[in-house]
């Protein structure tokens, strides 16, 4: 396929005009060491950056001028010959480039400062054969519109706002297995933006694909979850419970919380069958599950077995039986960056030192080796979790063993624990694609707290534990600021490769926060109001066990308290709400997959759309303590959340919300 990289910055004549800043990017994916040359750096040559995708960059600041330059392969020199422009300096060949004076950016001016679309998947985004995005980034108010041309069947047009940029992004599907595809960007003239600088089509091989495919399973977009914290969610076997287990409705203390087991097992949650109906989830994440001497079970003794606490294979096999009969999907939390102590080759180094068969599977410090801190590498310095050297082929094996069992029991998916804990390499060289070939509809989520386009670029995920919809959601619905919301969130919204947006898992808490509950000061308002935002948001909801009905409780230990089955402990007002979102949201394509667009976004009033080509739903939040008019949602309303007529609306309640259809 011809490369596909370009920066483009036109202007009317045939000169190139840049900023003071001007990136230089060369195409050479197989080389070590690649060098600019040009006597305008400092020493007559820079090393420059390699990108994951093999493109060699050097951004440098250059004042106007002409300049000339070449590069340097593993030290050998060359010139960059599909660059047209060509000059000779003391009989040597060189490329060069022009740097023209500050220019403004003006709809209409037939000048385009800048257009970009570079071999990335931030530009060519394919998701499977047939299906690819393409973007095209120009400066904002530079251009009137931008049109994507090509031997495609058709084309959705999304225009995206990032700061100083607008991206043009196109959804397109083709038959063609040949794509070839052009912008044509319209600006008071008709400028064509094709392969190298000119008219000729772009092309992109779908048999042949130098970004990999995309495809986030269907299933998982727009799809309601529950986490469940094992030992504390239902006992429904006391023959499995440990010899003192505390009482499931006593007193909670630290300690009991952090080193008892309870009884929860997995005989509890297939009990449970008819709760889950009534509540109408789809999919359980299950915190580990595996044979651990922990509560957590984050310090894994056996990968290979269910944790004698919670059940047999069988009861796992019945389990997911009961799930798949009510088509709720199944997620287990795989721990891949670190084990237990008690696992078999930490046990053996402890008793063999230094004549151990598994002194590479850890990061061994020093010898004797001993359960402490400095004699290996250690999650977060706790001797009790050894860090796995997933570099060594044989714990890579391992895995294989352990991914190959479990998905063989049919399991739909893995939660990935401290995913930036384990190098990318891992994820997207080895475990995505092994997984995927073993099942390309097997869902894979990662746990990262923060910006995640990293994890989206090879790929790593499918989605991730969304923190940030969590924490902006929290900051507005506590009397904030609509715009605030809207801004932290859009951030994501529009970096995220578009498949991956609706499978993001929108958290309000988890087994690693205080609960909803308590963060809102036990404000059932506040709580109806962000569990409305969170069931009607783009992504895929995931409710942490007890939330629906109100439980309470700080941070760890204190959020994995017993789920309390006497229904006389629960907040019944919170339970028929979450009970009636869900239900909205199930029934409502456009609150699972539709597009979202904000309408507006002013002090504490937030309303946007979601909409598919089926339907539009509006949904409309006031954050604050006392009413706020609007003028935009005129003309008559079905309120879908109370199934009611409206005429209008021109004041939204203080700490309320409304879901709404046009009629």
């Amino acid at each position: 396929m011809k490369k596909l990289s370009f920066i483009l910055l036109l202007f009317l004549m045939t000169l190139i005009t840049f900023s003071t800043t001007v990136t230089f990017i060369f195409d050479a994916k197989e080389a070590e060491e690649v060098y600019l040359i040009g006597d305008f750096l400092e020493n007559g040559k820079q090393k420059m950056d390699k990108s994951f995708t093999g493109l060699w960059r050097l951004k440098v600041n250059l004042e106007e001028g002409k300049y000339l330059y070449k590069y340097e392969i593993d030290g050998e020199e060359k010139i960059n010959y599909s660059n047209t422009q060509i000059d000779f300096k003391n009989g040597e060949v060189y490329n060069y480039r022009i740097v023209k004076g500050m220019y403004f950016e003006s709809v209409g001016d037939g000048i385009v400062k800048e257009a970009i679309h570079e071999t990335s998947r931030e530009y060519i985004n394919p998701v499977k054969p047939g299906e690819i995005y393409l973007s095209l980034k120009v400066r904002n108010n530079d251009v009137e519109d931008v049109v994507l041309e090509g031997n495609f069947l058709s084309s959705k047009k999304q225009v995206i706002n990032n700061d100083d940029m607008l991206e043009y992004r196109f959804h397109v599907l083709t038959d063609a297995s040949l794509l070839k595809y052009r912008f044509r960007i319209i600006d008071g003239q008709e400028i064509i933006i094709g392969y190298n600088n000119t008219e000729a089509p772009f092309e992109f091989d779908f048999n042949n694909p130098k970004i990999a495919f995309f495809n986030v399973p269907d299933w998982a977009k727009g799809r309601v979850f529950y986490q469940i914290f094992t030992d504390r969610f239902r006992n429904g076997n006391k023959e499995n419970d440990p010899i003192y287990t505390p009482n499931w409705y006593g007193d909670h203390t630290k300690d009991k919380l952090m080193f008892n087991h309870y009884g929860g097992d997995l005989d509890g949650v297939i009990q449970s069958e008819d709760y889950f109906k009534e509540l109408g989830i789809q999919g359980i994440y299950f915190n580990p599950i595996f044979e651990s001497i922990s509560t957590h079970k984050y310090n894994t003794t056996d990968y290979l077995s269910i944790d004698h606490r919670f059940g047999t294979e069988k009861t796992f096999e019945n389990l997911v039986d009961m799930l798949h009969s009510n088509n709720v999907k199944i997620i287990l939390d795989g721990v891949f960056n670190h084990t237990g102590t008690e696992f078999f080759a930490m046990q053996e180094n402890f008793e063999k030192q230094k004549e151990s068969n598994y002194l590479d599977w850890y990061y061994i410090k020093q010898f004797p080796i001993e359960e402490k801190p400095t004699s290996y590498e250690s999650w977060q310095g706790y001797a009790s979790l050894p860090e796995l050297n997933i570099d060594n082929p044989e714990v890579k094996a391992f895995f294989n063993r352990v991914i190959g069992k479990w998905m063989m029991k049919n399991i739909d998916g893995w939660r990935l624990d401290a995913a930036d804990q384990v190098p990318k390499y891992f994820w997207n060289n080895y475990f995505y694609p092994n997984v995927k070939s073993i099942n390309e509809e097997t869902f894979v989520v990662g746990e990262y707290w923060k910006d995640s386009t990293e994890y989206f670029q090879a790929p790593s995920f499918d989605g991730v534990m969304n923190y940030l919809f969590k924490d902006a959601a929290l900051l507005y619905v506590k009397n904030g600021q609509a715009k605030t919301f809207v801004d932290s969130t859009n951030r994501y919204l529009n970096k995220y490769p578009p498949q991956v947006v609706h499978s993001l898992w929108n958290l309000l808490g988890s087994h690693d926060t205080e609960r909803i509950f308590t963060m809102l000061d036990e404000d059932v308002e506040r709580m109806k109001m962000i569990s409305a935002l969170q069931m009607t948001f783009v992504g895929a909801p995931l409710i942490y066990y007890g939330d629906e009905i109100g439980m309470t409780g700080g941070n760890d230990p204190f959020d994995r308290k017993p789920f309390p089955w006497k229904k006389e402990m629960w907040n019944e007002e919170i339970f028929n709400h979450y009970k009636k979102m869900i239900e909205l949201r199930k029934i409502r394509e456009s609150l699972q997959i539709g597009d979202y667009k904000v309408l507006e976004a002013e002090d504490g009033l937030l309303i946007f759309e979601r909409s598919t080509q089926k339907e539009t739903t509006t949904v409309v939040i006031n954050s604050k303590n006392s009413p706020i008019k609007t003028n935009i949602l005129n003309g008559e309303f079905k309120d879908l959340y109370n199934d009611d007529i409206i005429e209008g609306v021109t004041e939204v309640p203080a700490k309320s919300f409304m879901i709404l259809e046009k009629k």
